[in-house]
């Protein structure tokens, strides 16, 4: 009999040990029994046989065999010894036929912990197999509020539609979304052929990502396969050769280490100007005077028609005023009809060829599109007009609304003779609710005794609820379709006899976004952002600071209610008060922004809760209308 796979064995058993001491780490197997109370478990629930991965076996159940096996599971025994000889038997009838016995193992918080065959767990791993029959008892744990438990029980849901333990994700939501992706929805059993095609291309990935390097990235082999799939397609994983998955692992690296960021994402409140002194504008003029000799080519690319969507046409506006403010110095184009997922990256892909170098895709929808474009094409500036990117590959854009929706809701409290006004809102996504939120606490502001009453233009009929009598002040949509005209957009009063009287409006000026974007280009500040936030996606979120956001009011307006709007106005620019800055209650009795503990823009930005003078709630996702639900999961849907 040989003992030189066992001495090999031996060998790394040795340098694991060594390594774990000398970082002051246990060296041994961990037993899931000396870690693990009973009173922090809800149960066990016996699975079966199962093919497990190898490389999910951590440890043993209890603290029998454990000093036996260095903590990578390689023997620690002298060759001499009676376990070595049986390891080697086992080595040696592996080789000859395969270890067909299942070993007996506990799983807990999707580790594996092994109650009987350790010795054919080494073995194998030895080899470097990849899966290992065993007879699986799962020991479930109790629910708490803790990220890794609320996972887990996403998982066990997953586990028991499609019967893979291979997928661990670091983030809530992430197998919901591979579930769809697959076409899918949660509780539904998945047939044979898809699960083994996700068995496949996940496999297919995590071989090629760990060859790359990807066990050095913090975050898991799920988390990256995630991100890949939203990129290039899953079932090229198992059609492509190794060479073109390296290649697209190449272009999307850059995000696989955004992603491992503990703050991921970088909302920028303010957009980064150069001093504007005399000298300075000497030189940007000469900068933009050289630019004409490269002329700027700046595409916009709508979902719909410019002439029949109000957003669209408030964002052409937008375009219109780059080409008034830079004259000959830009030239830019515009691209209709980028509505459905292979239409919109071709489209993309045409606007590029045809010589774009900054790209504005003009609604949310169209975000992984242009993610898709902007990884394939580095050299390409991208925009999407939405409130919430992962993605540095791209950069967001979207204006402050809750600043105007706040000065809004002062109006309305003001001018309210029942003490109940009312909020339409569109969708129940990120920076939706600091919307309403806002609204409502400047209503408040003037008269503690109002309430907001809110209703949804996304949901199905059956949830919609129409206005009491008692409302006559409220707050709509803030675009007006230009083939659709109507006085029902922002702030406005239903008269006795059914008119409509406007009485204030939120203004975006998309131009001087669009403007403040291309000079932080020509500027080079776009370059120096890069810099200081490496690998972190930027979303730009600008307000009446910055001059992209307004209120108009109506001349019928009383002058003192005017005069508070100014001043308030006034402070929100100098950056002096902030609508949430003081304490509110919400819903359900607790008190946002106690103390000193002011709300981030973070927090603002991922509100879920509404203020307690809001008579109403955020829909769920079974509520909203079917054309609106993978927009909502896309940005952010509560």
């Amino acid at each position: 009999m040989t003992f030189e796979a066992y001495e090999a064995a031996n060998r790394q058993a040795q340098k694991a040990y060594r390594a774990a001491m000398n970082r002051g780490d246990y060296p041994y197997l961990p037993a899931l029994d000396d870690f693990l109370p009973y009173e922090k478990t809800a149960g066990e629930k016996y699975i079966g046989i199962v093919e497990i991965p190898l490389d999910l076996v951590v440890g043993t159940k209890t603290a029998g065999r454990q000093n036996s096996f260095a903590n990578n599971f390689m023997p620690l025994l002298g060759s001499e010894t009676e376990f070595a000889y049986k390891w080697s038997d086992l080595h040696a009838a592996q080789l000859a036929e395969g270890i067909r016995d299942p070993i007996v193992a506990y799983e807990y918080m999707h580790r594996f912990y092994v109650m009987e065959g350790n010795k054919r767990v080494s073995v194998l791993k030895s080899l470097n197999a990849a899966k290992i029959s065993a007879k699986v008892t799962r020991i479930i744990p109790k629910k708490t509020d803790d990220l890794e438990t609320k996972i887990y029980y996403e998982f066990v849901d997953f586990y028991e539609d499609t019967k893979i333990y291979d997928i661990w994700f670091s983030q809530q939501g992430s197998y919901e979304k591979l579930i769809r992706y697959y076409g899918y929805k949660p509780g539904q059993e998945w047939d044979e052929d898809h699960r083994n095609s996700l068995r496949s291309e996940f496999l297919s990935f995590r071989k090629n990502y760990k060859a790359k390097g990807g066990d050095k990235i913090n975050i898991t082999s799920g988390d990256a396969f995630l991100a890949y799939i939203d990129i290039f397609p899953a079932w090229q994983l198992q059609t492509s050769g190794a060479e073109e998955i390296r290649n697209n692992l190449a272009k999307m690296w850059d995000e696989f280490l955004t992603l491992a960021q503990n703050k991921s994402i970088k909302i920028v409140l303010e957009p980064q100007q150069k001093e504007k002194t005399l000298a300075g504008r000497s030189i940007l003029n000469r900068i933009l005077s050289t630019e004409t000799l490269k002329q700027l080519k700046i595409a916009f690319i709508y979902e719909k028609s410019v002439d029949n969507s109000a957003w669209n046409y408030a964002h052409e506006m937008g375009r219109m005023h780059l080409e008034h403010v830079f004259g000959n110095r830009v030239k830019t184009s515009i691209y209709e009809h980028a509505e459905y997922t292979d239409n919109s990256e071709d489209i993309i892909e045409a606007a590029i060829q045809d010589g774009n170098k900054i790209i504005f895709t003009v609604a949310a929808q169209l975000a992984n599109a242009s993610v898709k474009a902007a990884v394939k094409h580095p050299d390409i500036k991208i925009l999407n007009c939405s409130t919430n990117s992962k993605y540095q590959a791209i950069r967001t854009y979207y204006c402050r609304m809750y600043e105007s929706k706040f000065l809004l809701g002062v109006i309305a409290g003001a001018l309210s003779e029942t003490n109940d006004i009312g909020y339409m809102a569109d969708y129940p996504i990120y920076s939706t609710i600091a919307n309403i939120n806002a609204y409502s606490l400047g209503a408040q502001m003037v008269n503690p005794r109002v309430k907001v009453h809110l209703r949804w233009n996304c949901v199905k009929s059956e949830f919609k609820g129409g206005w009491p009598d008692s409302v006559q002040i409220i707050s709509d949509k803030d675009w007006i379709n230009p083939e659709h005209p109507t006085r029902r957009y922002g702030l406005y009063n239903r008269l006795a006899d059914g008119r409509i009287e406007n009485i204030a409006a939120s203004v975006c000026h998309w131009g001087k976004v669009y403007e403040l974007i291309i000079r932080s280009i020509l500027e080079k500040t776009w370059k120096t952002e890069v810099e200081k936030n490496k690998n972190r996606a930027l979303n730009y979120w600008w307000g009446i600071s910055a001059g992209v956001l307004e209120i108009f009011c109506s001349q019928k307006l009383p002058d003192g209610t005017r005069i508070l709007i100014d001043m308030l106005t006034e402070s929100i620019r100098r950056r002096e008060f902030n609508p949430f800055e003081s304490s509110w209650l919400k819903q359900d009795g607790g008190v946002v922004h106690e103390a000193d503990n002011r709300l981030e823009p973070e927090d603002i930005f991922k509100m879920d809760y509404l203020a307690s003078n809001v008579q109403g709630g955020i829909p769920k996702l079974d509520e909203l209308k079917d054309e609106v639900k993978e927009f909502v999961h896309l940005q952010g849907g509560f």
